[in-house]
């Protein structure tokens, strides 16, 4: 119990208990959120440095840490030692970025070394309240007079980075690169103001935010203003709602195509709000599709599409509109039906419902299928996780090859045991790669 509570993975309960009864609760998403551990490395080593990447390794590895743990490990780890105002200055950054969280008080269950015991101790400080306080420490007040305050890292924090980078890729494909360019640029002005990693909607960010940003960073954008006003309009007047023009009230304003900008807020003062919940449907359609193309064929994702589009229609109704014959037709929504991605409703004219008298309709939940799809995932990843375990389990004498082959000291492998690690590391790379690529699709249809 101890182990899972320092790994955040199970949390006291606080409030009125029994005498000597204690009350726990998992915290399933940080369970399923070590599957993308992986990802979290990466894209602190990308944006931020080895030196931040080797701090938050420590934090992933033990679950929860104090910085002078930290900055130990971070110091034997990295060839080159690096200086301790360098570490603290990476610390600061990852605290500040939000990629690293003090221990909510009330829990900080955690093995002391030199006694052994739990300390649940809390100061009564909310959680959410020493976070905000951390952005506007100092170092000095951040490592000298908290050093005893526990670290984890936010793995919320990371997935709403995630989220913001798959949403300016679905812009960049539907309009064009600069579009995606400046749908990142209005996510990351207004992600410090987001509570949650779920929001439907983006704060609301003004022209002239966007456009000093692209003024300070003039190389980094690759285009001037002019071009980021008309992208902008261009977004703003999109039928799929990539972003709204929002008034003084915080409402959108209706406007005509080609019309984006006059009479809203004034010339250079338009406010933009990226509409995310759209986004993200659009992402899950597009990845719904071509799950059906994938498993049913062609014909099945047009059916999918019709369905979607005209709601309640008739299997003759389907065959004719999708010019598909009408015995194919009925295999192929008899297949959808089983795999629950079509539901069918009976309209009875009669009260004996009779099947002469009674109308078949078939239509999409797409509620629904987006639940089927997020458990197939699931089941998906269990699976290959399942079998990674297995084929690891099975070649332990491969594994052991493994180690001598890093220790130069031991005697040389054959061309048959070199043979039988590098179809391990295949089997082994393909495996993860594909649980790493289900779980990028877990994170769309995990949310809302």
């Amino acid at each position: 119990m101890v182990v899972l509570i320092s790994h955040n993975c199970v949390a006291p309960l606080s409030g009125e208990t029994p005498e000597h009864d204690n009350l726990y609760s998992i915290n399933v998403d940080t369970v399923l959120h070590r599957l993308r551990y992986p990802r979290f490395l990466l894209h602190t080593k990308q944006h931020m440095g080895a030196v931040h990447e080797c701090l938050l390794m420590e934090l992933l590895e033990h679950g929860r840490a104090r910085d002078a743990q930290c900055f130990e490990a971070a110091e034997s780890k990295l060839p080159k030692k690096p200086k301790r105002n360098v570490l603290e200055s990476a610390f600061q950054e990852l605290v500040e970025g939000r990629f690293v969280e003090r221990v909510p008080a009330g829990y900080q269950g955690v093995v002391d070394d030199d006694e052994g015991d739990v300390d649940m101790d809390g100061d009564g400080i909310d959680s959410s309240d020493r976070n905000k306080k951390t952005s506007s420490t100092s170092r000095s007040d951040l490592f000298h007079k908290n050093a005893d305050d526990l670290w984890r890292v936010n793995s919320n924090e990371f997935n709403r980075r995630f989220r913001h980078v798959a949403c300016a890729a679905l812009v960049k494909e539907k309009v064009d690169e600069s579009a995606g360019h400046l749908l990142i640029t209005m996510l990351e002005l207004s992600r410090v103001h987001e509570q949650s990693v779920n929001e439907e909607r983006s704060t609301p960010v003004s022209e002239m935010e966007i456009l000093n940003q692209i003024i300070k960073n003039p190389h980094e954008f690759g285009f001037d203003v002019e071009h980021a006003k008309v992208t902008l309009e261009k977004m703003a007047n999109d039928t799929s709602e990539l972003i709204s023009v929002i008034d003084d009230d915080g409402h959108d304003v209706e406007h005509d195509v080609g019309d984006v900008g006059h009479d809203t807020i004034g010339v250079g003062q338009k406010t933009y709000c990226v509409n995310m919940r759209r986004i993200i449907d659009l992402i899950r359609m597009k990845e719904i599709e071509a799950v059906v193309r994938e498993r049913f064929g062609g014909p099945a994702c047009r059916i999918f599409r019709l369905l979607i589009m005209k709601r309640n229609l008739e299997q003759k109704q389907i065959a004719e509109m999708a010019m598909i014959p009408v015995k194919d037709t009925r295999e192929l929504l008899y297949k959808l039906l089983k795999a629950e991605y079509v539901q069918i409703q009976e309209v009875a004219r009669t009260s004996d419902h009779a099947p002469s008298r009674t109308f078949y309709l078939w239509r999409v939940d797409l509620l629904r299928v987006v639940e089927q799809v997020g458990r197939e995932l699931y089941r998906a990843t269990s699976n290959l996780r399942a079998r990674l375990i297995h084929e690891l389990s099975s070649e332990k004498e491969t594994l052991m090859l493994l180690e001598r082959a890093q220790d130069k000291t031991t005697v040389p492998l054959t061309s048959g045991q070199r043979a039988n690690l590098v179809r391990m590391r295949q089997i082994a790379t393909t495996l993860e790669s594909s649980v790493q690529r289900l779980d990028e699709l877990i994170c769309f249809f995990a949310v809302w």
